[in-house]
C-alpha cells in the first residue's frame, strides 16, 4: 500500500493548492503579499474578488443538518428537513449547511419565440424565465388498461374502417382519430407484454 506523498517544498504546496481550488489559490496569493511591501493593484484585487464571489457564492447546499443547542456529543448531527431548517432557531436547534462543491454553471438554454410565445416550453414572452425548460409531457391515463386489450382491437378496427355515418365530418375525424390512438396504444401494449 502506497502512502500519499505530500509536497515539502513551499512552491510545490502553492502549486498543489492552486490546482485544488481557485478560492484556495486566491487565499494563498493573498497570504504571500508582504505587509511592508507596496500596494496591490486594483485590477488584482478585482480579479481576486471576482474569483471568490464566483467560487463561494455559487455553491448549492448539498445537505442541511441540525442538532440540539445543548448537545455536543459525537454524532449529534442529523439530517434536517425544510421545517426544521425554517423553525430551527425557535425550537432551540443549531442548523448547518453542508456544501459538496461549488455549482458548475450550465449554459443557458435560450427561448425560441414565435408570436410572442416560446415554441419549446410554451411560456409567453412577458413571463419567460432566463432558461427555456420545457415541461414534461403529461402521461395519458388511457395507456394503462386493467383488462385484456385484445378485446378492443376488432371493434376499433370496425370504427376506423366504417363507411359514411350520418354525422358531420368534424365528428367523424375526431372519432377516427380517437379510435386510431386507442388501436396504436393497444398494439404497443400487447407487444410490450409479449416480450420475453
Amino acid at each position: 500500500m502506497n502512502t500519499p506523498r505530500f509536497p515539502a517544498n513551499p512552491a510545490a504546496v502553492v502549486d498543489a493548492t492552486k490546482a485544488s481550488s481557485p478560492a484556495a489559490a486566491v487565499v494563498a496569493a493573498m497570504r504571500r503579499i508582504d505587509p511592508a511591501g507596496g500596494p496591490v493593484s486594483a485590477d488584482q484585487v478585482r480579479a481576486w474578488a471576482n474569483t471568490l464571489m464566483a467560487e463561494l457564492y455559487s455553491a448549492h447546499v448539498a445537505r442541511w443538518e441540525y442538532r440540539h443547542a445543548d448537545d455536543f456529543a459525537p454524532g449529534c448531527w442529523a439530517e434536517a428537513n425544510a421545517e426544521q431548517v425554517y423553525y430551527g432557531p425557535q425550537r432551540g436547534l443549531v442548523i448547518r449547511a453542508l456544501f459538496e462543491k461549488p455549482r458548475v454553471p450550465q449554459p443557458e438554454k435560450e427561448h425560441v419565440f414565435q408570436n410572442r410565445t416560446c415554441t419549446v416550453c410554451g411560456d409567453p414572452e412577458d413571463w419567460a424565465g432566463p432558461d427555456c425548460v420545457p415541461l414534461a409531457p403529461p402521461v395519458d391515463p388511457r395507456s394503462r388498461l386493467p383488462f385484456n386489450p385484445r378485446w378492443l382491437l376488432q371493434p376499433l378496427q370496425w370504427l376506423i374502417d366504417a363507411g359514411p355515418i350520418p354525422i358531420n365530418s368534424f365528428d367523424r375525424r375526431c372519432r377516427a382519430k380517437e379510435a386510431a390512438f386507442l388501436r396504436d396504444q393497444l398494439n404497443a401494449y400487447i407487444e410490450e407484454c409479449e416480450k420475453p
